[in-house]
């Protein structure tokens, strides 16, 4: 015996600190849970160099530094909320078309079975359209999209197939969404060009630039946009690319850039969004731990799904 060892990954534990890795369950199909989890493991689709697919990981490594007390509602969400991580859906090495099937194929295997919301970590936008196409193939439902990001999104299929620059496009041009269902917000200048822009409002897209979120406030273009999203649609999905936000807050995205949101701005909208009954699936994509300095951009990350959970406690409360 081998004295004053413990087992690797092991880590200090104070026994009044719980944390947000003590609290969440492995996923079994056929206990009762709240919200359940599931990496998205993808980023070869990318158009610049990324390794996202690191990203899920990350985020649960970062779970181990943070508790599920929310002091601001004086709510611990592990007394409200059953939480489970059904683990990451298997990408294939090289063929990206058959990670976007299986994508779609998890997630549409997940809404035939269970009806709690579902986050998906990612990975790199690309996730989206596939996870939308699975959600609208299980459900047959309509849907609203809430979609943060400093990109349209909306790159022409031709060039380069699907990639984390053509979600919208591959949703909006196979009829799965509806323009006059999507809102995009925190969209900025000299990242986006004329064609897509102009493709986005002829589809009948809302589009809330960044600085319209400075001027009007984020209150009034949150309301406006789930109104929007919800307006004859069965249900809500929220999707968060991390480089929505200010580049100061987020070094490790692949694209950063200044004049973005602020953290607080997301955490808000977060919360806000996860407390709406008709809110089924978030996804938060498009971080880079790799590129990361001093792990910031994932604990942001951690702290926006935490934020989702809170708003899905609050909802539960309700």
């Amino acid at each position: 015996m081998i004295s004053h060892v413990e087992r690797p990954n092991s880590r200090f534990r104070d026994h009044l600190d719980p944390k947000v890795s003590d609290w969440i369950a492995p996923y079994h199909p056929d206990e009762p849970f709240d919200v359940a989890m599931l990496g998205v493991p993808l980023s070869k689709t990318s158009i610049s160099h990324s390794a996202a697919f690191r990203l899920p990981d990350a985020i649960r490594g970062s779970f181990q530094s943070y508790g599920p007390y929310n002091m601001n509602h004086n709510l611990d969400l592990s007394e409200k909320l059953r939480v489970v991580d059904a683990g990451n859906v298997q990408m294939h090495l090289t063929d990206l078309a058959l990670c976007h099937q299986r994508i779609e194929e998890a997630v549409a295997s997940y809404w035939q079975v269970h009806d709690a919301p579902l986050i998906l970590l990612g990975g790199d936008h690309s996730v989206t359209g596939a996870a939308v196409l699975g959600l609208t193939q299980a459900t047959k439902g309509t849907y609203g999209v809430i979609h943060f990001d400093a990109h349209h999104d909306v790159r022409n299929l031709e060039d380069g197939g699907r990639s984390n620059g053509t979600p919208f496009r591959t949703l909006l041009s196979s009829g799965a969404l509806l323009g006059k269902h999507v809102v995009q917000i925190g969209l900025r200048d000299y990242v986006n060009a004329k064609a897509y822009y102009e493709y986005v409002v002829e589809a009948g897209v809302t589009v809330v630039t960044a600085r319209q979120v400075l001027h009007q406030g984020l209150e009034g273009v949150l309301d406006e946009a789930y109104r929007i999203a919800s307006k004859d649609t069965d249900g809500v999905y929220v999707s968060f690319d991390m480089d929505v936000l200010d580049q100061c807050y987020v070094p490790g995205v692949p694209a950063p850039g200044p004049g973005g949101l602020t953290v607080f701005e997301a955490l808000e909208a977060l919360e806000w969004l996860g407390a709406k009954k008709n809110v089924q699936m978030m996804d938060i994509v498009c971080a880079d731990p790799a590129q990361d300095f001093r792990d910031l951009t994932t604990r942001v990350a951690a702290n926006v799904v935490l934020s989702f959970l809170t708003g899905v406690a609050l909802r539960h409360a309700g």
